[in-house]
């Protein structure tokens, strides 16, 4: 199958290199700027275009891995250039597919579950893939093309995506938050960031080996309000990081 990536940034580098390496022919990369393309272009030997309407009729599909604001736009800007038979499929998370069906009938969607940064390593083997798309053809085109990268392949509806979207927004996006967090505190009492990397392993090793709560250890849930105002104190300085101190306090004594 020749494919196109839209996109020459996290996702889309990922997805070219992996799929690249998986034995596919990733016929173009196509980024806004030509410079961008280039690089990538020439790792899975491509060839890098920065016009829409420079996309080849001979890619059978095409991933959109653009912002997520975006993919309306350029969806329907390729159906005046190529022909209705091209698989069109986005990889984001959050947006429905209702904006490619406007546009494509043989729309897809082909999401990896995963933080994705350019120039570090991703094992896709162990990332799960998040599949949809307009006719049982086409989820089952989309599901081998993931089984041939990844171990875990789902099929999920729109719903199903979104939640896991959010879902993720909490586990990843603001456990990183958190990590800034910490690090903020331990620097400026000169300590080593590394003094509280045992403590995330055990967390992360109790938390997806029972449910979250259950694990849950710490002065909010023992409801030691000294603990609690002493922190608020330390943090008098900090006053965004005593906001989110206060909100997760309050969430955690829901327990």
């Amino acid at each position: 199958m020749k494919i196109t990536i839209i996109g020459a940034g996290n996702v889309g580098s990922h997805l070219a290199l992996t799929l690249h390496r998986a034995g596919y022919s990733i016929l173009q990369i196509y980024s806004r700027q030509l410079l961008n393309a280039r690089p990538l272009a020439e790792k899975v030997g491509a060839t890098p275009i920065h016009q829409l309407s420079a996309v080849s009729t001979e890619s059978e599909l095409c991933l959109l891995a653009v912002k997520d604001d975006a993919i309306e736009v350029v969806a329907q800007n390729l159906s005046a250039f190529l022909p209705k038979t091209t698989l069109l499929a986005h990889t984001s998370g959050a947006t429905p597919s209702t904006l490619l069906s406007d546009a494509w009938a043989n729309w897809g969607v082909f999401y990896p579950l995963q933080t994705l940064s350019k120039g570090q390593p991703a094992d896709f083997t162990q990332i799960p893939m998040c599949i949809d798309g307009a006719t049982p053809a086409i989820q089952q085109a989309l599901q081998e093309i993931a089984g041939q990268i990844s171990h875990q392949v789902h099929l999920v509806n729109d719903e199903q995506r979104a939640t896991l979207h959010l879902a993720a927004v909490f586990i990843n996006n603001f456990t990183n938050a958190m990590l800034q967090a910490s690090h903020t505190l331990t620097e400026e009492a000169q300590l080593p960031r590394e003094i509280l990397s045992p403590l995330l392993q055990a967390t992360i090793q109790k938390g997806t080996r029972q449910e979250p709560r259950m694990a849950q250890t710490g002065p909010a849930i023992r409801r030691d309000q000294q603990t609690i105002e002493r922190h608020l104190r330390q943090l008098a300085n900090h006053p965004e990081l005593s906001t989110v101190y206060k909100a997760i306090t309050s969430y955690i004594q829901t327990f």
